[in-house]
């Protein structure tokens, strides 16, 4: 196996961990024992950068995602309201039990509605 390929060297160094999934930093060598220990510092340095970095992009896209599901379900209340003449909250009560009854998640819920509504040329 050993002739199979160049790399003799290997150290990689845990990013994050949760139940769906895990990463990892690695740097491969062509030398035997390439890593010393000021290697392993550094690697340690560019592993906690890069976590903060992608834990930064994540937060982000849920960020971007929670907005984009508050504008719908908002844009599916007021239509709720509008067509039903109820204030916002008997509208969100009324997502929520559909929600609950097709189990669906609310947000499913609005765009379907909000969708639906809409015109094909729109």
């Amino acid at each position: 196996m050993i002739d199979q390929t160049p790399i003799r060297s290997i150290v990689s160094f845990q990013l994050y961990a949760n139940r769906r999934s895990m990463a990892a930093l690695s740097f491969y060598a062509e030398q035997p024992r390439a890593f010393d220990h000021g290697a392993i510092e550094i690697g340690l340095i560019f592993a906690a950068h890069t976590a903060i970095a992608w834990n930064m992009l994540k937060r982000d896209d849920q960020f971007r995602s929670a907005r984009e599901s508050r504008d719908i379900i908002g844009q599916a209340k007021g239509m709720l309201m509008e067509r039903f003449h109820v204030d916002a909250v008997h509208a969100f009560e009324l997502l929520k039990r559909l929600s609950q009854e097709s189990n669906l998640q609310l947000v499913e819920v609005a765009r379907q509605l909000v969708y639906a509504e809409r015109p094909d040329d729109e």
